[in-house]
């Protein structure tokens, strides 16, 4: 008889468990449906009713009642902002204490609430993003959040430097670089707007970033932070623009290229030795950060650079370099520009004959045009150049055309 009577309690406990889920599962389409058409004032009263029955059913019931409150917020009278502002943080508290794992970042939304708001609360809005940042990094990717934390931290403490030392904000610094570089990795359509976050950080630290007190930082953390690719992205960013000769720089970026080559890692050590003289190690690193570039922008970059350095000392692999940024990069009109200074130049060392520097300055002609239809900003220098070209050309009346074949690095066929 026990067994049946317990038989029986199973049974109505699992139709009244099935019947709430049901019921929940009603209210969130009730929910949904009341913000798909915008009733909001009718969403948030029924969301009274979700919260005392439903509340740990499904995160989605949260994240439909998120935009109830936000709109609450843009249509509150500015007396009322607050309130409404202080309603979607409570809702927030108890969307994390229900769904503790979930993904969706609500420290930088409490923080950005008050923010973007106006709310006079630094410090609350500071500690949300500080708990943000350590404890929800991998949603922590609103720009606007990110400067605002590495603003509030600096303003903070810069104000007071008995509690906070140069390192110390250089150590945020990096810390907050890295992640924005983490960022840029997952959310590259952002990448703009990552790097006026950046330039904005710099803007503050202007002054302070400097060998003087970077490279104690960095020989203080190296040891600890050598397996660290973030980090030593991060400082190796920091020193190509502050202290690109220092051996520091070289270990950095010896480190990154050896745990993970990359175009940039070997960018860092193509600027190092390029910095400290060493102009043909310098070079291989260049070439060897273009062939490991992915992107065309990029990479056309890249090339260009190389082609600048090597446009004296080795000409053939300068033509090369500058005909790769040309491919990767056809919208470029200097490139072109590049090219026919290039040709021009080789007249003593490539033409033999008097035809072949005539051909050749028309093959410069030709090039530097190019430039024009490219980018038509360049109509006044390209057809200036031409025309400087041009002057070192004469032919006798009814010359006949001529094909001038030319030969040394140049390889091109010349017909005028």
């Amino acid at each position: 008889m026990k067994a049946k009577l317990m038989v029986l309690f199973v049974l109505v406990f699992s139709q009244l468990a099935i019947s709430q889920e049901v019921n929940c599962g009603e209210k969130e389409n009730q929910l949904y449906k009341f913000v798909a058409d915008k009733e909001y004032k009718k969403a948030n009263e029924f969301w009274s009713e979700i919260k005392t029955s439903c509340a740990k059913y499904n995160e989605s019931v949260y994240l439909l009642e998120s935009k109830v409150l936000q709109y609450n917020i843009e249509v509150a009278n500015p007396e009322n902002t607050e309130k409404a502002v202080r309603e979607l943080i409570n809702h927030f508290d108890l969307y994390d204490k229900n769904f503790p794992a979930n993904t969706n970042g609500n420290y930088e939304k409490r923080a950005m609430a008050l923010y973007d708001n106006k709310i006079d609360a630094n410090d609350e809005i500071y500690t949300y993003l500080d708990q943000a940042f350590h404890l929800q990094k991998n949603t922590f990717v609103n720009p606007q959040a990110l400067y605002t934390y590495f603003k509030l931290y600096f303003d903070k403490n810069n104000s007071d430097k008995t509690q906070v030392t140069t390192q110390k904000l250089i150590s945020k610094y990096i810390d907050v670089t890295s992640l924005v570089n983490e960022n840029i990795q997952k959310l590259a359509f952002k990448t703009d707007e990552y790097n006026r976050v950046q330039q904005g950080m710099s803007s503050l630290m202007n002054g302070l970033l400097t060998c003087d007190n970077l490279i104690p930082y960095i020989k203080f953390n190296f040891t600890s932070n050598n397996k660290d690719l973030d980090w030593l992205s991060s400082v190796g960013e920091t020193l190509i623009n502050k202290c690109s000769s220092s051996p520091m720089f070289e270990s950095i970026a010896l480190n990154l290229h050896q745990l993970k080559p990359t175009s940039r890692s070997a960018y860092f050590l193509a600027t190092y030795y390029m910095n400290t003289g060493k102009i043909e190690k310098g070079t291989e690193f260049y070439i060897q950060s273009a062939s490991l570039e992915s992107n065309k922008l990029e990479k056309a970059t890249i090339c260009y650079t190389i082609a600048s350095i090597l446009s004296t000392s080795d000409k053939t692999k300068s033509k090369e370099m500058v005909l790769t940024a040309i491919e990767n990069n056809p919208t470029n009109g200097a490139y072109y520009i590049f090219l026919a200074n290039l040709y021009a130049n080789a007249v003593n060392e490539c033409a033999t004959t008097e035809l072949e520097k005539k051909a050749l300055y028309k093959l410069a002609s030709n090039t530097v045009l190019k430039a024009i239809a490219i980018e038509p900003r360049y109509k006044v220098t390209a057809e200036n150049m031409s025309k400087d070209y041009l002057k070192n050309i004469t032919f006798a009346p009814k010359a006949k055309i001529k094909t001038v074949k030319l030969g040394c690095w140049i390889n091109q066929t010349v017909q005028f």
